[in-house]
């Protein structure tokens, strides 16, 4: 298995923010994982990456367990993209995605020639190759969403760690954005954990869902699974209308009336 989680924990201030999460993900998956507001989501994806490391239980990759492999190394199999990265520097987009060869680069080394065809495909696959020299400070929010996830794929990671790519962002780039990782699922083989809030979305694009509710996991499936509402009701508390998809064998969520 690719990445295991085994009775993973997370306790802060007498808070239980993660309660005995375990789950598995295969080489290839489309992961997603829904739940309500403070569920732990992003407590959990910043687990997974070790940014947070306050927790007990077990992650292991590939077999070998997380807190024994360098950063460095965990960079290589990992690249962890936030919801916003906030910076008190003025880089170009060129510059901040070659940041992501760090874990590929001896400290104060020069990139090579092979960093910048790394980089040049990164930023050709989100489609950002014409604003390498605009600077970050001048970019919607959906191209700066496009420039960090470039960032990661510079990484050369197998595994993208993505906290709501698409958030906050208009139509046009949520629909972007989501083609483009479901191109690098499945065409470029990359394994995708995203978290989201959009239930629909986590159907049309997820192999696999996983749902929190206070920091536990209350379902781990398929999509299609998913939509029941037994299921629904019993992550978020209410009832939800569904519909059917006009062209998948899929049930959608529609707002309510």
């Amino acid at each position: 298995m690719l990445l295991s989680v085994s009775h993973l924990t997370v306790r802060r201030n007498q808070n239980v923010l993660l309660n005995n999460v375990s789950f598995d993900a295969a080489e290839g998956e489309y992961l997603t994982i829904i739940g309500p507001n403070g569920a732990g989501k992003s407590t959990l994806l910043k687990c997974l990456d070790r940014i947070l490391a306050d927790w007990t239980g077990n992650i292991a990759l590939n077999g070998t367990p997380v807190r024994e492999v360098s950063r460095k190394e965990l960079s290589r199999k990992m690249a962890y993209v936030q919801q916003s990265v906030p910076s008190g520097f003025s880089f170009t987009v060129q510059q901040l995605v070659e940041m992501g060869r760090y874990p590929h680069l001896k400290p104060l080394s020069p990139l090579s020639e092979e960093d910048e065809i790394v980089t040049d495909e990164a930023m050709e696959k989100m489609n950002i190759r014409h604003l390498a020299n605009r600077f970050a400070e001048t970019l919607s929010g959906g191209e700066m969403q496009k420039v960090h996830i470039a960032a990661a794929l510079a990484q050369q990671a197998d595994i993208l760690l993505l906290d709501e790519p698409t958030t906050y962002l208009d139509y046009k780039h949520q629909s972007e954005i989501g083609q483009i990782l479901r191109t690098l699922n499945q065409k470029h083989g990359k394994t995708i954990i995203e978290v989201t809030h959009d239930v629909n979305r986590a159907v049309l694009d997820a192999t696999h869902v996983i749902a929190l509710t206070s920091g536990s996991v209350v379902f781990d499936g398929t999509p299609q699974y998913l939509m029941e509402p037994v299921h629904l009701r019993s992550i978020y508390g209410i009832d939800f209308q569904l519909v059917n998809h006009p062209a998948l064998p899929l049930k959608l969520v529609v707002p309510g009336v």
